[in-house]
């Protein structure tokens, strides 16, 4: 395994560290868990009060479930005492804590709700949890109808976004503490980690030009439809063009002939007649003839998933994604991540009681800064040598230097080259990560085919091109520089592959079709090269009967079960809103980052798969746990725990979401007590009372958050067409640096064709001038 030979110490209590510590175990880590008082650590995301019995007819406990789930996260690892952590901590590479102490290990790592440095960080002592969480990161008044309460997401998927993050952050700034023999501390806020991905940047949709401070709340049309035989159909219409292929699918020319229907805002405007025809079509369909008919027009599509249906789901039993968990008949989801050359970890029972018997690591011995490398740790050669400033011309490359030239800097992927394919969300949020890291990026897009993330966003039509004007696009690719080539040209191809064979990462996330039919897969780009690293992130893998169907963040949310658990109480299932796409993207440079860490160690590249799907399950495991103990499928959570008050603020509803586990109050007794208050009053008085309460807040408010502000979450870029603007930064605190994240506004298209070409690749002024008469490169976007 990758980090077979790295030590981590997790002393934390809840899904975030616990999920934290999976991931570590998963790309093979000596993870010890340090036992702790609460017991299991973490909290599935099922109502514990409907909970059924079993098949068998013998009733089924809520910590049955519970511990199981528990078990999950908590494969492969070992445990030990709380009294010996003492013995352990020095000698770890990694520490997990959920509060500050002491820096014993080489990176350690706190993870709490609110993040530390802020006037809020007292409230890290009390367990506000997922729900809570998603009113103050503005979450909730994002998602439901505005006729209804906002809607609390439910799955715990914050929790799992803090996670990634931490394990993120961990083994990156791993990398450079290995080389420097500095211990290095990260502080990783669950707030901020909620707000970067649950929410689609709502700060700059405010604040771009076109957009507006107003929040905003509705269900994506058409979304999770009801067929006739009682199952849901998740229909997702991202472009005009899937939209008007739905039509010619279900017959409906006339919906045609609407020109404001191909956008979401018009459906939303014309919802009785657009949801009246959807309807009328899926009732009279079973929801696999629905799905073959879209499939058929190219519309993404997919049957509303739960723990049953995912199990029979063929496409995963094709491709081996469930695994039996050790010591049970259980089926799980394996790791969501495939690497070339290093195969799965096998997989060993989840510790008991604490052992007693166990060794604490031997002492850790680091490295002084510019000194020989420590024994036994994965600080090897890197083949990132050289500055970030360009890439090598024609006869040089940046492969093949030893850790004695790996720059030391304050960005732990200084000198790391990365060729970025990527379009839309999850794939340049994941280069993205490596962009603020200090990678040199190059992003490629075709004049004739730009990234369609471009095309999202408020557009005021004096402020410059719509396709610049972008607030998801910005965010996704600060940092990095961007050229335009045709591949569908064989000279387009030609310079793609002479970039490539200066790039030490390599990165797309189309359906596995469209880079084989240009020629630029993995085996096409190493040529004789070894170090290679090409991610590749497809939504339903590279493997299987649905490798070469399109899947945006809707539909995993729609078939892993993250919209069955979601809704109001006896709705439809509602999608949570694209949390997919940052989720899969902070998985994707994890894995990156660890197959760099592999060729760090041994020189050799490899092929990376991040199948969309496979991040989600990992992360809904629970659903498919539960079905097989007890036989429910769980049902929506509904408005559960959103109380409206008196007198909000001038742009607010005023609603606040309140623990209704930690409340003594029955619901009509809250409604009355919240009616009398402000939702400040209301938080501070719960708050007092030792009850997790938060107010809702819509999204763009985050820029007024006193803890996110303390904490320097947003960082000031300008570009020449959106003027200076606050980006969110990672929910992450470096100690070493980097700090700020962004250094560069995204780039406009083919802002750097003549820098990379010319002055880096080689090419001569004619060569370019013909590219471009050809329309092979340009810097405005062709019909």
């Amino acid at each position: 395994m990758i980090y077979d030979d790295i030590r981590v110490l997790d002393r934390t209590v809840g899904l975030p560290g616990a999920y934290c510590a999976k991931l570590l175990t998963d790309l093979g880590a000596d993870v010890v868990r340090v036992e702790t008082s609460v017991e299991p650590s973490v909290e599935p995301s099922v109502d514990r009060s409907k909970m059924g019995d079993d098949p068998n007819g013998d009733p089924m406990r809520a910590d049955d479930l519970n511990g199981l789930h528990d078990e999950y996260l908590r494969t492969s690892q070992r445990c030990i005492a709380h009294e010996t952590a003492g013995a352990w901590e020095a000698n770890a590479h990694i520490v997990l804590r959920n509060t500050p102490g002491p820096a014993k290990g080489l990176v350690n790592v706190t993870i709490s709700e609110f993040g530390f440095g802020g006037p809020d960080d007292h409230l890290n002592a009390m367990n506000f949890g997922d729900g809570v969480l998603q009113a103050r990161s503005g979450a909730a008044m994002g998602h439901g109808n505005m006729s209804d309460p906002p809607l609390i997401v439910n799955g715990n998927l914050g929790s799992y976004c803090a996670g990634v993050h931490a394990a993120l952050g961990a083994v990156t700034a791993l990398r450079r503490a290995l080389r420097t023999g500095v211990r290095e501390y990260l502080d990783v806020s669950q707030l901020e980690s909620m707000q970067l991905t649950m929410l689609t940047t709502p700060t700059l949709f405010a604040n771009f030009p076109g957009g507006a401070k107003q929040a905003f709340r509705f269900v994506m049309i058409p979304g999770n439809e009801p067929c006739g035989d009682g199952n849901y159909v998740g229909i997702t219409t991202n472009t005009a063009a899937q939209w008007r292929a739905l039509c010619v699918a279900m017959g409906r020319d006339d919906l045609l002939e609407d020109a404001s229907l191909a956008s979401m805002i018009g459906r939303f405007i014309k919802a009785d007649v657009v949801n009246g025809a959807i309807r009328e079509w899926t009732g009279r369909h079973t929801a696999a003839e629905i799905e073959l008919q879209c499939e058929a027009a190219r519309v993404p599509v997919a049957i509303v998933g739960n723990g049953k249906l995912l199990l029979d789901f063929a496409h995963l039993q094709d491709r081996g994604v469930w695994q039996l968990q050790p010591g049970h008949e259980v089926l799980r989801p394996r790791a969501p991540f495939r690497f070339g050359r290093v195969a799965d970890r096998e997989l060993t029972a989840a510790p008991g009681a604490p052992a007693t018997d166990l060794a604490p690591w031997p002492e850790l011995a680091l490295r002084q800064a510019g000194g020989p490398t420590a024994g036994g740790s994965s600080a090897g050669g890197s083949s990132a040598g050289g500055s970030s400033a360009g890439w090598p011309q024609a006869g040089g490359s940046s492969a093949g230097g030893s850790s004695a030239g790996w720059p030391v800097g304050a960005r732990p992927l200084e000198g790391v080259k990365v060729l970025d394919f990527t379009a839309f969300w999850a794939g340049p949020a994941a280069v993205s990560w490596l962009a603020a890291m200090g990678a040199d990026v190059i992003k490629v897009e075709a004049i004739q085919r730009l990234d369609g993330m471009r095309m999202a966003g408020p557009v005021a039509s004096d402020a410059g091109p719509i396709y610049e004007l972008s607030p998801l696009y910005h965010a996704s690719n600060l940092n990095k520089r961007a050229i335009t080539l045709d591949l569908g040209t064989p000279e387009g191809v030609a310079i793609a592959k002479q970039l490539a064979e200066r790039a030490d990462i390599v990165c797309e996330n189309f359906t596995p079709r469209v880079m084989e039919d240009f020629g630029l897969t993995y085996d096409d780009l190493r040529g004789d090269r070894d170090d290679l690293i090409m991610l590749r992130l497809p939504a339903f893998g590279l493997t299987g009967p649905w490798r070469d169907r399109p899947g945006f963040a809707q539909t995993m949310e729609q078939l892993t079960g993250m919209a069955w658990t979601t809704g109001y109480e006896g709705g439809p299932p509602i999608i949570a809103g694209g949390v997919v796409d940052p989720m899969v993207g902070a998985h994707a440079a994890l894995a990156v980052v660890a197959a760099l860490a592999h060729r760090d160690a041994t020189g050799e590249g490899q092929l990376v798969e991040v199948p969309m799907v496979e991040v989600a399950l990992a992360t809904t495991a629970d659903q498919i746990i539960r079905y097989q103990i007890t036989g429910d499928i769980g049902d929506r959570r509904g408005a559960h725990g959103m109380f409206r008050c008196a007198n909000p603020p001038e742009g607010y509803e005023g609603w606040i979401a309140i623990d209704s586990e930690c409340d003594p109050m029955s619901t009509p007794q809250r409604e009355s007590w919240c009616a009398q208050r402000t939702p400040s009053d209301a938080e501070r008085e719960l708050i007092e009372l030792g009850i997790p309460a938060l107010a809702a807040v819509p999204g763009y408010a985050a820029l007024d958050d006193a803890q996110m502000v303390a904490r320097r979450y947003f960082e000031p870029v300008t570009h020449r067409h959106v003027g200076e603007q606050q980006f969110p930064g990672w929910p992450i605190r470096f100690d070493q640096g980097p700090q700020p994240f962004w250094r560069a506004p995204a780039p406009c298209v083919g802002e750097h064709n003549r820098e990379v070409l010319i002055r880096e690749l080689g090419i001569t002024e004619t060569e370019f001038s013909e590219l471009e008469s050809r329309q092979i490169i340009g810097t405005e976007p062709v019909p």
